[in-house]
């Protein structure tokens, strides 16, 4: 399960490091190799026109369900006295609580398509978007406190044995670092800082630690790695018949029950064999 799990996170970490990479050199108007419509807005965004139904806000709606669904897993299987489980309970927990406000966050960009306000991937900075409210200052400060709670939320997912003070100061330094990076590459931005922090943390773990759950949560993050891939080059002729941007959303808390669940039943396995 060691080997397993940290081939995993090896594999998954490349990929998004490669997809960041690749964004950064080549997601430009124009690109050969990015899709033109996911240039244009940073996702893969459908039914733009019609209110209430584009992929950022079908994001938020199955987000809810979603995370609903596997909150009520957790809560009916959650508590088997086992350290491999606590483990579990950790991930699973934190994880979705970190995608409802992903969710949300998706919610408030639908939001911009309904109002009007939404201009699509400017290509200008965070910093330069600050500067540009600048006469503003209410409308300033909520757009940094959005900015630094969608990353304590996020980062407290994929590191919750970290204490939420050094999480939130971790929060503000990547909300800063995330000012200087164009709007179209902030997708990638936030699947870099994930990947980074989420296998560097499970990879330092003792090898005791590194058990079924380790390895099924570590499974998990290869498939989620390879969906931007796929949203960013083929938005138009794959993505956008299946949701766009919806399908990596529905995947990360469905991928999570069930690693959770299959870890749940092999340590229950566990337990009977023990106890026949």
């Amino acid at each position: 399960m060691r080997k397993l799990g940290n081939a995993c996170h090896a594999i998954s970490s490349a990929s998004i490091l490669a997809y960041t990479a690749a964004t950064f050199s080549f997601a430009k108007p124009g690109s050969a190799f990015f899709d033109e419509e996911w240039v244009k807005h940073g996702f893969c965004v459908i039914q733009q026109d019609i209110p209430y139904w584009n992929s950022h806000d079908l994001c938020l709606y199955f987000d809810v369900i979603l995370v609903t669904v596997g909150l009520l897993v957790y809560g009916s299987l959650r508590g088997m006295p086992t350290p491999e489980m606590k483990y579990a309970d950790e991930m699973m927990l934190f994880n979705l609580l970190g995608h409802l406000g992903h969710g949300v966050a998706h919610g408030f960009i639908g939001a911009t398509f309904r109002s009007g306000d939404y201009v699509g991937a400017q290509h200008i900075t965070g910093m330069e978007q600050l500067l540009a409210m600048k006469e503003d200052q209410m409308k300033i400060l909520t757009h940094v406190c959005i900015g630094i709670f969608f990353w304590v939320g996020l980062l407290k997912g994929v590191v919750p044995k970290v204490s939420t003070g050094k999480v939130s100061i971790s929060a503000v330094v990547v909300y800063i670092g995330g000012l200087f990076v164009t709007d179209v590459l902030g997708f990638a931005y936030v699947q870099a800082v994930i990947a980074v922090a989420f296998a560097s943390t499970q990879l330092m773990l003792p090898r005791e630690e590194k058990h079924f759950a380790y390895a099924a949560f570590a499974l998990i993050s290869v498939p989620l790695s390879i969906i931007p891939w796929v949203e960013s080059t083929a938005c138009q002729d794959f993505a956008s018949k299946f949701g766009g941007h919806l399908i990596y959303d529905m995947a990360i808390p469905t991928l999570l029950t069930a690693a959770y669940y299959f870890s749940w039943r092999h340590y229950s396995v566990q337990k009977k064999d023990k106890q026949a």
